[in-house]
């Protein structure tokens, strides 16, 4: 039987959460980034700087003591969440997008968001999937990629 448990990152854990948003990115976002768009994500440093800045805000969940996912949130925002790509389709995210959820309901908030990309359909259906309401999708004209902005009520 397999031990889960979520708890707050630690520092010793960034490593491990850069590894898993590399590996992440690298094998399912190319169809809706591109390889230009994820190479430079990846290869530049952002990604590793984005998990950096952010790990105060972020917990783990592990598998036997191994982190396979992550979760950033604040203020009323589900940030990221990403879970390894050897860890897909068992039910892990759902598990840790409710966790994400209940944390924030805790903290007092009744209505939250999130995004993801217009071409992530994994993820679009995975959030519908969870009871989440698409409420816009708008161009970013820097990057010329849509985004998808859901949300969701806990109360």
């Amino acid at each position: 039987m397999k031990e889960l448990k979520i708890r707050k990152a630690q520092k010793r854990d960034l490593r491990t959460i850069q590894n898993i948003a590399k590996n992440t990115i690298d094998r399912c976002y190319r169809s809706f980034l591109g390889d230009e768009g994820v190479d430079w994500f990846i290869y530049s440093g952002e990604s590793n700087k984005e998990l950096e800045t952010n790990l105060d805000n972020c917990d783990v969940l592990l598998i036997n003591n191994s982190i396979v996912a992550f979760t950033i949130y604040f203020k009323n925002l589900i940030h990221l969440m990403m879970v390894d790509v050897n860890f897909h389709r068992i039910g892990i995210g759902s598990k840790l997008l409710a966790h994400s959820e209940n944390q924030l309901l805790r903290q007092g908030k009744s209505i939250i968001r999130l995004e993801t990309f217009e071409g992530n359909h994994q993820a679009i259906n995975f959030y519908k999937k969870n009871g989440w309401c698409i409420i816009n999708k708008k161009k970013d004209e820097k990057y010329g990629f849509v985004r998808v902005y859901f949300e969701k009520s806990l109360i």
